[in-house]
């Protein structure tokens, strides 16, 4: 995930990534993980944040389409540790074979410059009811 020729993104935010122990827990006891941990997927919250949100509605408004999550994927380089704060680059691209479909990506930035602990990415189709009501 984000190598040599993954060109195309479009950068949404910097955001920050806090693992304070009471959300950090919060996110385990709804998931069922064991508590003490950061769980491997709390990074993915950041796609919850209003900038991306904004820019999603903006893309679906666009084409009068519902946002639909299609599939998730994530690399684990290093786990991530409670009570820290982590930079978080999210961009997004769109599909040159498929004009419904984007990818929306995370990457919690490392203390080393290009280094990253984890990425992720939601792929989201743009559904448009095609249909016309009677």
């Amino acid at each position: 995930m984000g190598g040599a020729g993954d060109t195309g993104w479009t950068g949404i935010a910097e955001l920050e990534l806090a693992t304070d122990r009471a959300a950090v827990a919060a996110f385990a006891a709804a998931l069922g993980a064991p508590a003490g941990l950061v769980p491997a997927t709390y990074a993915f919250t950041v796609f919850s944040h209003p900038k991306v949100l904004a820019m999603l509605a903006e893309l679906a408004a666009e084409r009068a389409a519902a946002l639909v999550h299609q599939a998730q994927d994530f690399v684990f380089h290093a786990p991530l540790q409670m009570d820290r704060r982590y930079t978080v680059a999210v961009d997004w691209k769109r599909h040159e074979e498929r004009a419904d479909r984007l990818t929306l990506r995370g990457r919690v930035r490392g203390e080393t410059e290009g280094t990253f602990l984890q990425e992720f990415r939601a792929e989201i189709v743009l559904f448009e009811n095609r249909e016309r009501a009677p």
